[in-house]
């Protein structure tokens, strides 16, 4: 009897060390703000988009800081001291990028790190987002790598995993993130400029009026078919040319100052729901790139005629529209 009650006094003092040990540790962790499942705040970032005003990238060349500045809706480079339009939908992705940073561990600690992964003053791409005069984001893009996918198979296509290594103003560590952010940033100064010269849905252009020193006509579409002068045009032909306009590019900036002269050539776009027309106007510039281009979507900036031959894309002849008939054997007498 004595055995028994000794083995329930045992087995009693022993669940209460065990309670008290269980509290102890609750306890300690709910001091210390330790969570086992996260140990460290892995959002980086937290501003609101649509509030930034002003970007500024210090690249990883060294060379001079590209600044941003949004100006009544739209977004500006500025560039030697000159203002230019900016690639909108590029600068969205870059701000919309270090507003979901996000780290997945952290890489190193201290700034012992920062040469290992790039972040420091010489080698990191630096950048600055502001909402009017405050910054609310000053990040430090560093190195990236790339890990192969585990067990990759010849049958089943699985992707590796970049990463990339950052850090934020003011704090020491260097923190991991998915993806590569840094080359985004890390570009020259045209490369964030608007390229754009017409952006838009060819299927409802109706009518494209072309003004030249040659010659002045106009491609107008009648039901389904498109018609020069009376004439049919082939379609084909048309097909190709409003494909190739249609989502028109270029990156040979120029710089041109028009002192109110007129345009040589001019090419209007209209059509169905379109809330202006479209024009493309192309000035005499110097013998090396023979014609300043610009359009009415993308005011203000110039490219030149003669490289990638811009000019003979655009301003083409009514004869580009018929197509000579090829002889077949047999023709000729």
């Amino acid at each position: 009897m004595f055995s028994k009650i000794n083995t329930k006094w045992l087995a009693g003092i022993f669940l209460a060390l065990l309670l008290l040990a269980i509290l102890v540790l609750i306890r300690n962790n709910s001091k210390s703000g330790v969570n086992r499942n996260r140990t460290f705040t892995s959002q980086l970032t937290d501003f609101d988009t649509a509030k930034i005003s002003t970007m500024m990238v210090y690249p990883k060349t060294g060379s001079e800081p590209i600044q941003f500045n949004k100006e009544g809706g739209r977004w500006e480079i500025s560039i030697d001291g000159k203002k230019y339009n900016a690639d909108e939908g590029m600068l969205k992705g870059m701000i919309s990028n270090l507003h979901t940073l996000n780290a997945i561990r952290i890489a190193g600690k201290g700034k012992d790190q920062w040469t290992k992964y790039e972040v420091t003053d010489s080698l990191a791409t630096r950048v600055q987002l502001m909402t009017d005069k405050k910054k609310v984001a000053d990040v430090y893009l560093g190195k990236f790598s790339y890990k192969q996918p585990k067990n990759s198979s010849p049958y089943m296509q699985q992707q590796g995993m970049m990463t990339s290594y950052v850090r934020i103003e003011g704090d020491k560590n260097v923190y991991a993130v998915e993806g590569i952010i840094g080359m985004t940033f890390n570009r020259r100064p045209d490369d964030f400029r608007n390229k754009m010269l017409v952006k838009s849905q060819k299927e409802r252009w109706n009518r494209l009026t072309f003004m030249m020193q040659e010659e002045t006509y106009s491609l107008t579409k009648q039901g389904e078919n498109w018609m020069v002068g009376g004439l049919m045009a082939d379609s084909a032909a048309v097909a190709r040319y409003l494909s190739s306009i249609a989502w028109l590019s270029n990156s040979d900036f120029i710089d041109y100052h028009k002192d109110n002269s007129s345009p040589s050539y001019t090419l209007s776009i209209e059509g169905e729901n379109m809330s202006a027309s479209i024009k493309i106007l192309a000035f005499v510039a110097d013998t090396v790139n023979q014609y300043a281009i610009t359009s009415s979507m993308n005011e203000d900036t110039y490219f030149s005629g003669s490289k990638s031959e811009l000019f003979d894309k655009i301003f083409v002849r009514k004869e580009h529209f018929f197509p000579a008939e090829k002889e077949t054997p047999g023709d000729e007498k």
